[in-house]
C-alpha cells in the first residue's frame, strides 16, 4: 500500500502551463496516437467498502436474511469495516494497480462461488427457474473473466443483460410467491388503478402472521402501479429500479474501476430471490442515489423533490432526513419544505381513513410478527433486560447520526454517511432482514465508488454522479 500524492489526484505528471499548444495543433507527421489507458490504484476506502459488502451478502445468503449466530458475526464485522472505511484515516492510502487487479479478481471469484452455492428463490419452479440459475452463474463467470482481462465496463454490461434476464426468468418461474409483500403491492397497485383507497383493501394471508393490509406509505404503490398496468406484476418496476441503480453506482466516478461496484451490486447473493420477494428497497436506493447526485451538483430543487419522494416510501427513510439537512447548500428550510411536500402527498389517505392508515403504516411495523427472526442485536439485548434493546437502538442511532452529520457538514461523503447510519440502524433495529441489509450493501458500494474520485479527479471537476 502507498499514500496517494497530494499534488495531483489524477496520478499523472503535472503539465507546464507555459508549454501548452494552441487548439487544433497537429504535430509534424500527423496526429500522435492515443496513449493507452493508465491503470490507477484502488483507494483503501473503496476496497474496505467492497469487503463490507461481501460480508453482508454472505450473511444475508446464509439464512435468507434471518437471524443466526454466524450471520450476526458477519454483519458485525461488516459494520466495523464500514465505519473504518468512513474514517479519514484511510482516505489517502491506496492499493497499487497490481494489487488492485488481484483484489478485484478475488472479489469476482467470491461472487462466482456465491452464485453456485446460493441458487434460485423460494417458490420458483420448472425450466424458467433453471434458466434463471444458469444466467446468474453465467453472469458471475463472465464478470470474473472480463475483470481478469481488465474489461470492467464490459463486465457491467454483461451483468446487466444476464442478471436482468435471470430476474425476468425468476418472475416467470414464481408467478405468485407466498409472501405478503408481493400480495400487498399487487393489490395496492390494482386497487389504485381502480380508484380504491390503499388502506381499505384486505386479502387472505398465505401463511399465519402475514400482513392482510397495505403496510407502506403510499409512494411505492403509486410508483409501481404503471408496471402492474403494463405487465400485471409490480416486480418489473423493482427490477428496473435495481438495474438503474447499478448503472448510477458505476457512473459515480470516472475511475476505470467504478464499473466494478455496479457489477458487484447486481451479483449480490440471492439477488433473484430479492426480486421474487418484491421488496421495495431498490426503489429507495435509486432515490437516494439521485438525491446524492443532486446534492453534489447543488441542484437543490431536484434534491427537495427527491427527499419528499423518499419520505413517501418506507418508515425508516426518516433516518436520512438529518443527513440531508446537514448537507451544505441544502439546510433546514429546504428540508422542512420536503417534509411538507411528502406530508401533503400522504394527507388524502390519512384524512380518508386515519385509523386504518395509522394501524397499517405505523403500528404494523412496531408489532411485526416475525421480528424475532431479525438479523440484529435487538433481541439478544432485549433478552438481557426488557428495555435494553430500545436503549441501544436510540443511543446507537444518536451516535451514528451525530458523527455522520458532523462529517457531512465538513464535506464528507453523503453516501458514506447514509451507509454507516443504515448499517447501525440494521444492527440495533427490531426488524432487520434480507432487504434492509441488501439496501445497506448497495449504499456501501455506492460510497466505495464515490471514494474512487479521490484518486482521479481534481476538486473543481465533479463526477457525473456522486
Amino acid at each position: 500500500m502507498r499514500r496517494s500524492s497530494s499534488s495531483d489526484n489524477s496520478g499523472t505528471p503535472a503539465t507546464n502551463p507555459g508549454l501548452t499548444r494552441p487548439s487544433g495543433y497537429v504535430p509534424h507527421g500527423g496526429p500522435l496516437p492515443s496513449p493507452p489507458q493508465q491503470e490507477l490504484p484502488l483507494p483503501l476506502t473503496s476496497a474496505l467498502c467492497i469487503l463490507a459488502c461481501l460480508l453482508i451478502g454472505t450473511a444475508d445468503a446464509l439464512t435468507h436474511g434471518q437471524y443466526s449466530l454466524p450471520s450476526l458475526l458477519l454483519v458485525l464485522m461488516a459494520a466495523a469495516i464500514a465505519w473504518a472505511a468512513s474514517s479519514h484515516s484511510f482516505a489517502t492510502i491506496v492499493l497499487p494497480p497490481s494489487r488492485a487487479r488481484l483484489f478485484v479478481a478475488i472479489t469476482f471469484l467470491d461472487c462466482l462461488l456465491a452464485a453456485i452455492r446460493f441458487r434460485g428463490g423460494l417458490y420458483g419452479t420448472g425450466v424458467p427457474l433453471a434458466i434463471s440459475i444458469a444466467l446468474v452463474i453465467a453472469a458471475a463467470a463472465a464478470a470474473l473473466l472480463a475483470a481478469t482481462l481488465g474489461l470492467v465496463n464490459q463486465a457491467l454490461l454483461i451483468s446487466i443483460v444476464l442478471i436482468g434476464g435471470a430476474a425476468v426468468a425468476m418472475i416467470i418461474s414464481s408467478p405468485a410467491p407466498l409472501i405478503d409483500t408481493w400480495e400487498m403491492l399487487q393489490a395496492a397497485a390494482r386497487g389504485l388503478l381502480a380508484g380504491h383507497n390503499l388502506y381499505t383493501q384486505h386479502w387472505r394471508p398465505h401463511l399465519p402472521g402475514q400482513a392482510t393490509a397495505y403496510g407502506y406509505f403510499p409512494g411505492p404503490a403509486v410508483v409501481l402501479a404503471p408496471f402492474y398496468a403494463l405487465f400485471r406484476d409490480v416486480r418489473y418496476g423493482i427490477l428496473l429500479s435495481t438495474l438503474t441503480s447499478a448503472v448510477l453506482i458505476a457512473r459515480i466516478s470516472r475511475h476505470p474501476l467504478a464499473a466494478v461496484f455496479g457489477t458487484l451490486f447486481l451479483l449480490y447473493p440471492y439477488f433473484t430471490f430479492s426480486i421474487e420477494q418484491s421488496w421495495i428497497e431498490p426503489i429507495t436506493l435509486l432515490t437516494l442515489l439521485l438525491l446524492a447526485w443532486s446534492l453534489r451538483r447543488h441542484k437543490t430543487g431536484y434534491a427537495t423533490l427527491l427527499l419528499a419522494a423518499l419520505l413517501t416510501f418506507q418508515q425508516y427513510s426518516l433516518i436520512f432526513v438529518p443527513l440531508v439537512a446537514a448537507s451544505k447548500g441544502f439546510g433546514i428550510r429546504r428540508t422542512a419544505l420536503s417534509l411538507a411536500l411528502s406530508a401533503t402527498f400522504t394527507l388524502p389517505w390519512v384524512i380518508a381513513t386515519p385509523h386504518l392508515f395509522f394501524h397499517a403504516a405505523i403500528l404494523y411495523s412496531l408489532h411485526y410478527v416475525f421480528a424475532y427472526q431479525s438479523l440484529s442485536l435487538f433481541h439478544l439485548l432485549a433478552d438481557l433486560t426488557g428495555g435494553l434493546g430500545y436503549v441501544a437502538l436510540v443511543l446507537g442511532m444518536l451516535l451514528a447520526l451525530t458523527i455522520s452529520m458532523v462529517r457531512i457538514r465538513k464535506d464528507a461523503s453523503f453516501l458514506m454517511g447514509c451507509s454507516v447510519t443504515l448499517v447501525t440502524l440494521n444492527l440495533f433495529n427490531k426488524i432487520s432482514r434480507f432487504n434492509e441489509w441488501e439496501l445497506a450493501a448497495g449504499l456501501i458500494l455506492a460510497a466505495g465508488a464515490e471514494a474512487l474520485t479521490l484518486s482521479t479527479l481534481r476538486e473543481d471537476i465533479p463526477p457525473p454522479y456522486s
